[in-house]
C-alpha cells in the first residue's frame, strides 16, 4: 500500500514538474513538491534535467533575439547613413549647378542617379521574399525615370544632343530589361538552379545584342550569317551556354 501511495505521489509531481520548473504553481504545491523531492531521488534528477534544460534554452533564445535586434539596427543606421549622404551629395550638387549655370541642370540627373541608387539598396536590404523579382521591379522603374530625366536635362533644359527617348532609349531599355527579367522569373517561379539561369541570360545576350544593333541601324540580319559577326558578337556567349549548361545538369543530376 505504501509502494502505490508512493508511486501515485510520483506520478503527480512529475505532471507538476513542468509548472514548478516555471514557478507556476501554488505555494501549497510548491513545498509538498519541495518535501517530495527531497526524499525521493528519480523525481529529483528529473528536476534537475528538466530545470537544466530550461537555463541551456533560455540564454540562446535572448542571444539569438539580440542578435537579431543588431542586425536591424545596423541595416537602419546604414540606410539612414546611405540617406544622409544621398541629401548632401544633391544639396551639393544642386547648389553648384546653380552657381555655376544659373539653373537646373546636371544636378537633375546626380539626383536622379543618388535616388535610385538608395531605392534599390533599401530593397536589396529589406525584403525577403522575392528579392530578385522586387530588385528587378526597382530597376525597371529607376532607369526608365533616369533615362526620361537625361533626356529632358539634356534636350530641353540644356538644349543640346536629340530626341533620341522614344526612337532609341525605350525599345532598347524593353528589350534589355527582357533579358535581365526571364532569367529572375525562371528562378523565382520555374525554381531554375543558378547555372541553368545563367546560361539562359547568355542566350538572351545574344539576341540583346543583335536586336540593339538592328534598332540603332549598325547591323543588319544578313551580318549574322558571316562568321566574322558571329565570333565577335556571339562566341563568348555560347561557349558560356555550353559550360553552364554542362554544371545545370551536373547539378541536377547530383539531386
Amino acid at each position: 500500500m505504501e509502494l502505490r501511495e508512493k508511486e501515485l505521489a510520483c506520478e503527480i509531481v512529475r505532471d507538476l514538474l513542468p509548472l514548478y520548473v516555471d514557478g507556476m504553481v501554488s505555494d501549497v504545491s510548491k513545498k509538498s513538491i519541495d518535501n517530495h523531492l527531497e526524499h525521493c531521488t528519480e523525481c529529483s534528477e528529473i528536476y534537475h534535467d528538466m530545470a537544466c534544460h530550461l537555463e541551456m534554452e533560455t540564454p540562446s533564445t535572448e542571444i539569438s533575439d539580440v542578435k537579431r535586434f543588431l542586425n536591424k539596427t545596423k541595416k537602419m543606421y546604414l540606410l539612414y547613413g546611405l540617406g544622409c549622404l544621398s541629401f548632401i551629395a544633391i544639396l551639393i550638387c544642386l547648389i553648384v549647378d546653380l552657381a555655376v549655370n544659373k539653373g537646373i541642370t546636371w544636378s537633375l540627373i546626380a539626383g536622379s542617379s543618388c535616388l535610385f541608387a538608395d531605392s534599390f539598396l533599401y530593397t536589396l536590404s529589406t525584403c525577403k521574399k522575392n528579392k530578385g523579382c522586387k530588385a528587378m521591379a526597382v530597376i525597371s522603374i529607376g532607369v526608365l525615370v533616369l533615362l526620361s530625366v537625361i533626356q529632358i536635362t539634356r534636350y530641353y533644359l540644356i538644349g543640346t544632343g536629340t530626341f533620341w527617348l522614344l526612337r532609341y532609349g525605350v525599345p532598347i531599355l524593353l528589350l534589355w530589361l527582357c533579358v535581365l527579367w526571364l532569367p529572375v522569373l525562371a528562378r523565382t517561379f520555374l525554381k531554375w538552379n543558378i547555372w541553368d539561369c545563367i546560361a539562359l541570360f547568355l542566350f538572351l545576350v545574344i539576341i540583346g545584342n543583335y536586336v540593339t544593333k538592328l534598332i540603332t541601324g549598325d547591323y543588319m540580319w544578313e551580318d549574322a550569317l558571316h562568321m566574322q559577326g558571329f565570333i565577335g558578337n556571339a562566341l563568348g556567349e555560347v561557349i558560356g551556354i555550353i559550360i553552364f549548361g554542362i554544371i545545370g545538369r551536373i547539378e541536377k543530376w547530383r539531386k
